[in-house]
């Protein structure tokens, strides 16, 4: 704790590479991991930190901060998102680094866990000066990405049309290569896979209409908040739509608002495409995003930012199950909160994996250059995640432990397998 200038005590914030620690650190233990593992994943293979320079629309030239960072390829190539932010920092990517790393060994993707990101502001620049710092950011890291060692994804910021301006700078770059390998969460025109928008958001509903089935829930009955209404959230909003649940708030970077009887996500869809920000829809109340998180709900979907469920906003959360659409949205601290009240976290290496299965599947499919349509995609990931939530969900309640640590040390093992294996440490 620490004291403001108001003489009232207010919470320290952990950075989210200090949270990621703290996860391994736990699940390490639990998990019997050795030293020499558990050292080796306590930091990145390779960080690569680029300052490349943009022209602008006014003629003046901007330099750009971006990163790539490879946690570890243990388990296979790299593969992991890339976000476009002002508020990006080296310690975020390496975070958003390692929980690749365990995610894609959770779902069984032969890849290991990366991340890049770029520090801007997408919504300030004009999409000519987007599509120049996407190319100028893939130039930078060309010598660390490609097929069979690194294949970048989307993530906050990005998407189809950034995606497929750095996969064509790529191809350029090695003359004219046709690759669609090289990078996911591309244009399917250019080789993206159907259903990838949805991915995320659908593995969020997924883990919902897991939990209530193996908990003896009905999701018919269960009313949901969710933080954050972007891609993430639109598409968990559609999803738990689809499923019966009701809606009682969300909210965008304007503010949130709740409305007890529920929003159908058509509603909120055209009110935001019209007005450009939820706040307004008729028959709506007007809350700030603290009382988002702490609203009568049954289930709280926090789907923005990572750290938003801290101590205090713990203590309050009337919501019986969480289901992390972000990554890292919930504190350690606040989690054991949380836990003591009997309130179940579903983890975002869990809830928020169909973004990087989906990737895996878009690899296959520009590998092999053979294409499956959306129903076939979203099957596929949904038997796959069903199996996964079992076997973590069961394991949580043999051993005793949180499902976070339960999907971490599910995942760890499988890693130390291949480094193992690898002879990089020793059994």
């Amino acid at each position: 704790m620490q004291i403001n200038m108001m003489g009232v005590a207010a919470e320290m914030k952990e950075t989210a590479w200090e949270i990621a620690l703290i996860q391994l650190a736990e699940a390490a233990k639990i998990a019997g991991l050795s030293r020499e593992t558990t050292e080796m994943l306590s930091e990145p293979q390779r960080v690569l930190i680029v300052n490349f320079p943009v022209r602008l629309e006014n003629g003046s030239t901007k330099f750009f901060t971006g990163y790539r960072i490879h946690h570890n390829h243990a388990l296979g190539q790299i593969q992991g998102g890339t976000r476009f932010s002002p508020d990006e920092t080296l310690e975020d990517v390496k975070a958003l680094a390692l929980w690749m790393t365990v995610k894609n060994s959770l779902n069984g993707i032969p890849a290991g866990g990366g991340k890049g990101g770029v520090q801007c502001d997408p919504g300030t620049l004009t999409r000519q000066e987007l599509e120049r710092v996407c190319r100028a950011y893939i130039r930078a890291i060309a010598p660390l990405i490609g097929p069979g060692v690194d294949f970048p994804g989307a993530d906050i910021g990005t998407g189809p049309d950034t995606q497929s301006w750095m996969l064509d700078e790529w191809e350029q770059i090695h003359s004219l290569r046709h690759e669609p390998s090289a990078i996911s969460g591309k244009s399917i025109a250019l080789g993206g896979s159907q259903g990838r928008s949805a991915a995320t958001g659908l593995g969020v509903g997924l883990a919902v209409r897991e939990t209530c089935r193996h908990t003896g829930r009905d999701i018919k009955k269960l009313s949901v908040a969710i933080q954050g209404y972007g891609k993430v959230g639109s598409w968990s909003a559609r999803t738990l739509e689809s499923f019966e649940a009701k809606i009682v708030a969300v909210s965008d970077v304007h503010g949130a608002i709740y409305r007890e009887e529920g929003f159908s996500a058509a509603e909120l869809d055209a009110y935001i495409k019209q007005n450009n920000t939820l706040a307004g829809i008729p028959g709506s109340t007007v809350i700030n995003n603290e009382e988002l998180l702490t609203c009568p709900c049954d289930v709280l979907v926090p789907a923005a930012v990572q750290g938003v469920i801290t101590d205090n906003i713990a203590m309050d959360v009337k919501a019986q199950i969480i289901v992390e659409g972000a990554n890292g949205p919930t504190t350690p601290s606040a989690e054991k909160i949380l836990e003591k009240r009997g309130v179940l976290v579903v983890p975002d290496i869990l809830a928020n994996g169909g973004g990087t299965v989906i990737a895996y599947l878009e690899r296959v499919q520009g590998i092999y250059g053979y294409y499956w349509v959306e129903s076939e995609v979203h099957q596929k990931f949904d038997n796959l995640f069903t199996e996964t939530f079992k076997v973590v969900y069961e394991t949580s309640r043999q051993k005793g432990i949180s499902m976070r640590m339960a999907a971490w040390v599910r995942a760890l093992r499988r890693v130390e397998e291949a480094m193992i294996a690898r002879g990089w440490t020793q059994a």
